[in-house]
């Protein structure tokens, strides 16, 4: 039985790559690697991974990218190196999740996913040339401390990882920072990008709008939550007066990923702003 399905989508010069986790031929959760001129942004999960090395033969990879740890994004690492001799490049950070994946994949995720074996990577520089474009490495710290995007500039471009996502979100996991996820949308709306390839949503046509859009809902929902705790309303009260009842997700995930962890991450002092050497000594472009 498939436990994936994966389906080529080009998007003139760039091709989506939809992955798909399935359970008794119903679809669970979706995400998107790129390629590119030769490059290839996320490698996908473990699952489903010899149809992925057989796509890859057809498209002829140069270079690998990853945009963070997460397992649906570097689940083929190993085979990726083993079968062409590729290095992923990614933050120096990736290098220490991916030495033993087992440590950090919980068993909800590996059902849907499965869990990527130890792997190499190697430091991204600041920028990525390919045959034809330029890619400037951007670090974008939130959903994960290693996570980066990667922009061209003169397409306009925006390789977004899982920055952005949707315009609206009702939960967060235990160790994504929302102050930073905040930080790191207003560093690439700043960058007025053309199109945004999402690793969940695949192609955006009118991303700064959608972007922009993200950040004032976050930010209106910080103000909820300081307004309810400034009320005296309990994280319960106030989960309920602005995401509403229920938390399914939070049930599944034993309270990983759930609606009280974004509630709570309001109620945390945000963190002191970068130096301006902390933000340019890994990436000049970003």
């Amino acid at each position: 039985m498939n436990r994936l399905s994966i389906h080529l989508k080009p998007n003139g010069s760039v091709n989506s790559i939809r992955m798909t986790s399935q359970f008794l031929g119903l679809p669970l959760y979706k995400v998107n690697a790129f390629f590119v001129d030769g490059l290839l942004i996320d490698t996908g999960s473990a699952f489903g991974r010899d149809r992925f090395l057989k796509l890859l033969d057809t498209l002829h990879p140069d270079i690998v990218v990853n945009t963070h740890h997460h397992e649906d994004h570097t689940g083929n690492n190993f085979s990726i190196r083993e079968k062409y001799g590729l290095l992923p490049l990614a933050h120096p950070k990736t290098f220490f999740y991916l030495q033993d994946p087992s440590q950090w994949v919980p068993w909800y995720r590996r059902l849907v996913w499965g869990c990527p074996h130890s792997s190499e990577t190697r430091e991204l520089d600041s920028k990525i040339q390919t045959k034809n474009f330029l890619f400037l490495v951007v670090p974008t710290p939130g959903h994960s401390d290693d996570h980066v995007c990667l922009y061209e500039p003169n397409e306009g471009w925006l390789f977004s990882g899982d920055l952005f996502l949707s315009e609206q979100m009702k939960y967060l996991r235990e160790e994504e920072n929302i102050f930073s996820i905040i930080d790191s949308l207003k560093k690439v709306a700043a960058l007025h990008p053309k199109k945004m390839f999402c690793s969940f949503n695949g192609l955006i046509d009118h991303p700064t709008d959608a972007i922009y859009k993200k950040i004032e809902y976050l930010e209106n929902l910080q103000k909820g939550v300081e307004e309810g705790f400034h009320q005296g309303l309990s994280p319960k009260e106030i989960q309920k007066r602005l995401l509403g009842r229920g938390d399914q997700m939070g049930f599944i995930t034993s309270g990983e990923i759930c609606k009280r962890n974004l509630i709570n991450a309001f109620l945390k002092n945000p963190p002191s702003p970068p130096s301006v050497s902390s933000r340019t000594d890994f990436s000049k472009g970003g």
